[in-house]
């Protein structure tokens, strides 16, 4: 799809050989954009032969792409299909300029090798010290500092390697601790879109199996921190959505271990039996599909905004402590959300909604990650989710991954890493200039 200032193409393949899958979305996504892009994205199936993938890929597009392993894909082509192998988005822009950064090993030390890669990323972008330096003089000249502020000429991709199965011992990823590191090495207010690489969540679930996949650069990653930085001269913007309403239930965190993931005490009491008396039923009722609860009714922290941010957590062993799936502080005071399947379904269509109110100008891509712990909820209509989204704004293009962890910002929120949350990023045919 051509457009003013910014070409997208988007290709996708269910060919079962992998190296062939890749030559056909790549060459595909290629057409589709009216010719060699600047930069793309790629999402495989990580049950295919990854290197036949990056064999494939490389072979069309060289060195200037970056990509994950995902859950599953899905897009305004052939919406949610669990049998696609290998997508590809391809970006042509003048406008646009890109810079890779790689933390090799990242869950060693997520936060400096977050630092490193971020500055690797700066250094290696290729920027047009001309046409970025008209656009903002422009900028400056024709509007008003409130809308100059309110979109940087900046964004940054992150995605790192999530939780995975290595030897039947579960990995965790370390997205937050991730996140955190190119916050604190960029400044707060940096907008960033993302996810985890991820596998098979029911592989992952139900057989204790599961390793993922990081791309950059033309070469392949098995446990790596990858960041993108983008100087970008158009529009855009980011958003987090989910499908819960708060409630007018809250616990308080009295009591965490020093890795802030091991919830003690809730309340000043045993957490599983206190989670289970805020859900209304016992503690041997909870026991029975501790699953079941996470996902209908989880802890989520509420913002300054108003907003919140699920944060699920599961019982240990013990049957007494619960194991958050994302580091938690001291005293922080969670809801407890109530699952809504309306606005799960709708979850895409909602943020598209407000991109749309926010502009006239055309969205010509939008990117989703979406959590894979959204699909036991919706059961089979993981697609009606798509078909909301593309209903909504025909003519965009839309390209997502569901993942284990998506990383995203609000208008009014430093970026971070959520769960069962779907994040959002949207470029419009439009100069920051206009």
């Amino acid at each position: 799809m051509k457009g003013k200032y910014l070409s997208v193409g988007i290709g996708v393949s269910k060919r079962k050989n992998a190296f062939q899958a890749s030559l056909d979305a790549a060459h595909a996504a290629v057409n589709d954009c009216g010719g060699p892009p600047n930069f793309s994205i790629v999402y495989t199936n990580s049950d295919y032969p990854q290197r036949e993938i990056l064999r494939g890929i490389n072979k069309v597009l060289g060195s200037d792409w970056i990509g994950v392993s995902a859950d599953k894909q899905f897009n305004n082509f052939v919406g949610y299909d669990e049998e696609l192998v290998v997508s590809v988005l391809c970006l042509k822009s003048d406008y646009l300029h890109f810079g890779v950064g790689v933390a090799e090993n990242y869950k060693k030390n997520p936060k400096e090798s977050a630092k490193v890669a971020t500055a690797q990323a700066m250094r290696e972008v290729n920027a047009d010290r001309y046409v970025d330096a008209y656009v903002q003089f422009t900028r400056i000249k024709k509007h008003d500092y409130y809308k100059i502020v309110r979109t940087p000429p900046y964004f940054i991709l992150a995605f790192a390697s999530g939780a995975k199965f290595i030897k039947g011992k579960a990995i965790p990823g370390q997205e937050s601790e991730f996140v955190s590191g190119i916050l604190e090495y960029t400044g707060p207010h940096v907008p960033i879109f993302g996810g985890s690489a991820s596998s098979s969540f029911e592989k992952y679930l139900e057989e204790s199996k599961g390793e993922n996949t990081q791309f950059a650069n033309g070469k392949m990653y098995s446990d790596a921190g990858v960041v993108v930085f983008c100087i970008c001269n158009l529009y855009f913007a980011t958003g987090v959505e989910h499908g819960y309403v708060s409630s007018n239930q809250y616990a308080a965190i009295t009591k965490l271990d020093k890795s802030g993931y091991e919830i003690l005490e809730i309340n000043n009491k045993e957490p599983v039996a206190e989670y289970a008396r805020l859900l209304g039923i016992s503690k041997q009722e909870y026991l029975k599909d501790p699953s079941k609860y996470s996902l209908t009714r989880p802890f989520g922290l509420v913002g300054v905004d108003g907003t919140t941010h699920v944060k699920e957590a599961l019982p240990n062993p013990d049957r007494a402590t619960l194991h958050s799936t994302f580091k938690l502080n001291p005293n922080s005071v969670m809801n407890i959300l109530d699952y809504d399947e309306k606005r799960t379904l709708d979850t895409m269509r909602i943020a598209l909604k407000k991109y749309r109110a926010a502009t006239k100008s055309p969205i010509s891509i939008s990117l989703f990650c979406s959590c894979s712990g959204r699909r036991p909820l919706l059961a089979g209509r993981e697609n009606e989710v798509v078909q909301h989204a593309i209903r909504e704004i025909p003519k965009t293009y839309i390209f997502g991954f569901d993942s284990f962890g998506e990383v995203g910002a609000t208008e009014n929120s430093s970026a971070q890493s959520y769960s069962q949350t779907v994040t959002s990023l949207v470029l419009y045919d439009t100069l920051l200039s206009e």
